[in-house]
């Protein structure tokens, strides 16, 4: 709306026109005349017939004035109960409003020194934890512990001798603690981070770890995750060195803590970790795209035949790679499917194939593969007592090329996982070291064979009857942590006070 002065001139404005409009009814309809384009005359019809004398003139324009003065009286009345805002004078001119200060910039952080704030603030989440305010700095101490019970009904045939193709060592029902593990692992100056956790109920043998029927078995405390690493480095992104698993194999890499079962599939024991717990020393790369749908892993690793990081023989280098695709990835991975292809190659490991009564070795070494699966419910801690179910005793070979191919998907409380394993070992040639339950089913000792190609596979499907979902994590791109929808509580009744 314009200004009080404008619109004021506007209604005189109308008021003369109207009065000229009601004179003009007053006029004979020739006097109200003008020239056409073609210069004829162009005549206006008059009003003036509707009137028949001076008085019928006047009163029809006091109406108008009337309902003009009406008009004038509302646009102020509206003027009076609205505040109209005037329009701002241009720049320069009098009474033209002053511009409004400039909005103060927003305040800049303050400079912090990363690792001057060594002030750590306790918490639990998801165990103890503790970590500073910039949580440059961070320690959470955790674990597991799992219990195993077994009770097998079986025919004579397993319970054979051996040499007549039982299983060695025999079933037996037992009752043991199969993983008891202390986790301490943290964050230091923001971009360190390390794991070290160690498991308390390793059943070994002293002497030899392959070969579960050797003497001098003991429980030994062992490592597994004993590592540090380095993150946001330019390419490379992070990089990890210390006893560690490498990057071969989805079950392989999800933690015995998130696992659909208490053991892992037959595949673990054959291919992925069979004597050194699935735990190697070494050095890796991890990394992926800005959009975490593309992700790879690659490491250099020594392979080892126990479960100490420890190797004494010359050779046995493994170097291990991981391609991970996600085709869609939902709901922070409620709903995804996973796609990845895993490889590698090694030198085999070389290890003694014969001890005396002290344990000392009486052959020289050889560079060999065992191939062996124990049972998925063990009737005893990882070691030398636990039932094999196949066996292929220690094979002589030169070199060996391993596959694994994934495919996961979750969907809500619907998770399926598979998984497909092959193995290449070239020029490889029979042994007469081995349990005795080989020795009469391959062939004879010192038989060249060839290529040997093994292969396995499995599929599991989980569903949730609580309606929760597996979680994944982009940091190894594997099932992590299941969260439930409520914590376990009790209503308590009005007898009993609420503790």
């Amino acid at each position: 709306m314009g200004s009080p002065r404008r619109r004021r001139s506007i209604l005189r404005t109308a008021i003369l026109a109207l009065a000229w409009a009601a004179c003009a009814r007053c006029l004979p309809a020739e006097t109200i005349a003008g020239a056409s384009s073609e210069g004829t005359p162009l005549t206006i019809p008059s009003v003036a017939a509707d009137f028949a004398t001076f008085a019928d003139v006047s009163l029809a324009v006091e109406a108008d004035r009337r309902r003009l003065a009406e008009v004038e009286r509302r646009v102020q009345d509206l003027e009076t109960r609205q505040a109209v805002e005037p329009l701002p004078a241009p720049p320069g001119e009098a009474g033209a409003a002053p511009k409004p200060p400039p909005e103060p910039a927003p305040k800049a952080a303050e400079p912090y020194e990363i690792g001057s704030d060594t002030n750590l603030a306790s918490k639990w989440a998801s165990g103890y934890q503790a970590e500073s305010k910039q949580k440059d700095f961070r320690v959470k101490i955790g674990g597991r512990t799992q219990v195993d019970s077994v009770a097998f009904s079986a025919t004579n045939g397993p319970n054979q001798f051996p040499t007549q193709g039982g299983l060695d060592p025999e079933l037996n029902d037992t009752v043991n603690f199969r993983r008891a593990r202390l986790r301490i692992e943290g964050r230091m100056y923001e971009f360190y981070d390390w794991a070290a956790e160690y498991d308390f109920v390793n059943q070994i043998n002293v002497n030899n770890s392959d070969y579960p029927t050797e003497r001098d078995a003991g429980p030994l405390t062992a490592v597994t995750d004993l590592w540090l690493q380095l993150r946001e480095i330019p390419i490379l992104g992070t990089v990890r060195v210390g006893n560690q698993k490498d990057p071969y194999g989805y079950e392989h890499l999800t933690s015995s803590r998130w696992l659909n079962f208490m053991e892992r599939s037959f595949a673990q024991d054959a291919f992925e970790g069979p004597f050194n717990n699935g735990f190697l020393p070494g050095i890796q790369v991890l990394n992926s795209n800005e959009e975490g749908d593309i992700a790879w892993q690659v490491g250099e690793f020594k392979n080892t035949t126990n479960p100490f990081g420890y190797s004494s023989s010359s050779g046995g280098s493994m170097t291990v790679g991981r391609f991970v695709w996600l085709p869609f990835y939902e709901d922070e991975g409620r709903k995804l499917m996973h796609l990845a292809v895993s490889g590698r190659t090694m030198e085999p490991r070389a290890q003694y194939t014969s001890f005396d009564a002290n344990g000392l070795p009486t052959s020289p070494q050889i560079r060999s593969v065992r191939f062996r699966s124990r049972g998925s419910l063990r009737n005893g801690p990882p070691g030398p007592l636990n039932s094999i179910y196949a066996d292929t005793g220690l094979l002589e070979a030169t070199w060996q090329n391993m596959i694994g191919l994934e495919f996961v998907g979750n969907n809500g409380p619907w998770s399926f996982q598979s998984e497909y394993f092959g193995s290449w070992l070239y020029n490889a040639r029979t042994t007469a070291a081995g349990p005795l339950n080989t020795n009469g089913y391959q062939p004879a000792p010192d038989t060249p064979v060839g290529t040997v190609y093994y292969q396995a596979a499995y599929a599991e499907v989980l569903y949730f009857l609580t309606g929760e979902s597996r979680t994944y994590s982009k940091i190894e791109y594997r099932f992590d942590r299941p969260i439930p929808h409520n914590n376990f509580y009790a209503i308590r009744g009005a007898d009993r006070a609420a503790g």
